[in-house]
């Protein structure tokens, strides 16, 4: 028979709370999981298992992930990717360019946003190979009652036309808040005449979601929806009457060109265009050779000379002039009076580098 010694119990005690008590080892701080790869590395991720909502376990590099995608994909499913942006817990990537993939350069970035200033500039751009509609001059009034009876009539009633064009309305605005302009002249441009618009409705706006690659629910598309017809009602709600200066001032930021339409007297049509040459070229033996070079053309119908088209080219102080006539007639009537056009372009502080009158062919 077996005896049990008394302090049995209690040894047996002391031995396991002696197995439980052990020194405590540092913490190691938790590697992290991510793969190391650098914005703009392409790497593959290979799907092996779908989980809801449109995520997915991948795997990268070795390492499984989770990824969360735009679009439904398949388990075994093999995805191209770059890597766009990265934080300690997660990497930003996109669909790398492809030729099974080639119109998805054309979606937007998923986590991109454009204003609705950019949205609004987009849509008010022309297409490649189209020119503004012309702008008015003295908003489609005669500059004159009745033909002048010299040039020093039309020049400060043309040029004020083009001064309240509108297409300069925001430089005017700068040259007023730095006290250089009147208000009142700000107020004769188109702009200036407009009725002002009712404060825009801003409620409900700083609640539409920022996009991300996950696929939006119908709860979060039906803002981002009404935030989009928003935009398209500021770009659409432009008045007509303003509209071809908007374009022409888009239009004139990246082609250096203006042009305007309109009668100098009644029934006395002009079409007048403003152009900066960019080139480097500039006619040899010509003095201002580092002055910018501006080209006028003008175009108008005249009473006895038909259709005149001239053509000024303004470098500094000299001046390069083409007239074409139409015809005989008109060719001689303007070489009769090329030396008084001289003597009075001199008077104006511009010297006649060349004059050209030629019959138009």
């Amino acid at each position: 028979m077996a005896v049990i010694p008394p302090d049995a119990g209690v040894r047996m005690r002391m031995q396991a709370e002696a197995s439980l008590v052990e020194q405590l080892q540092p913490v190691r701080p938790i590697s992290s999981d991510l793969p190391d790869l650098r914005p703009g590395q392409a790497f593959t991720a290979r799907v092996v298992e779908s989980l809801p909502e449109n995520t997915y376990k991948a795997l990268v590099a070795g390492r499984q992930l989770t990824l969360q995608l735009p679009e439904g994909a398949e388990t075994g499913d093999t995805l191209e990717l770059v890597l766009i942006d990265r934080t300690p817990k997660m990497l930003i990537a996109r669909r790398a360019e492809s030729p099974l993939a080639a119109d998805a350069a054309n979606q937007p970035y998923a986590y991109s946003k454009i204003s609705t200033a950019g949205r609004m500039i987009g849509q008010l751009l022309l297409r490649e190979g189209e020119t503004p509609q012309p702008a008015a001059l003295n908003r489609g009034q005669p500059l004159l009652a009745h033909p002048p009876a010299s040039a020093a009539e039309l020049v400060p009633n043309l040029a004020k036309a083009v001064s309240q064009s509108g297409l300069f309305y925001e430089s005017h605005q700068a040259q007023w808040l730095a006290g250089r302009r009147p208000l009142v002249s700000l107020r004769a441009e188109p702009q200036g005449q407009l009725p002002v618009p009712p404060r825009p409705v801003t409620e409900g706006v700083s609640s539409v979601a920022t996009p991300t690659v996950e696929a939006a629910p119908e709860s979060r598309a039906a803002p981002a929806a009404a935030t989009a017809a928003r935009v398209d009602i500021a770009a659409t709600g432009i008045p007509d009457e303003v509209r071809p200066l908007v374009q022409q001032q888009l239009d004139a930021a990246t082609s250096q060109r203006l042009a305007w339409h309109g009668e100098a007297w009644p029934g006395q049509g002009i079409d007048w265009k403003i152009e900066r040459d960019t080139t480097d070229e500039h006619p040899s033996g010509q003095a201002d050779a580092e002055a910018p070079r501006w080209t006028t053309t003008l175009r108008l119908t005249m009473p006895r000379l038909g259709a005149i088209d001239a053509q000024l080219q303004l470098t500094g102080s000299n001046l390069r002039l083409r007239i074409a006539a139409p015809d005989g007639r008109a060719l001689e009537a303007l070489r009769g009076q090329a030396a008084e056009l001289t003597r009075v372009l001199a008077d104006a502080g511009l010297t006649v580098a060349a004059l050209d009158i030629y019959r138009e062919p």
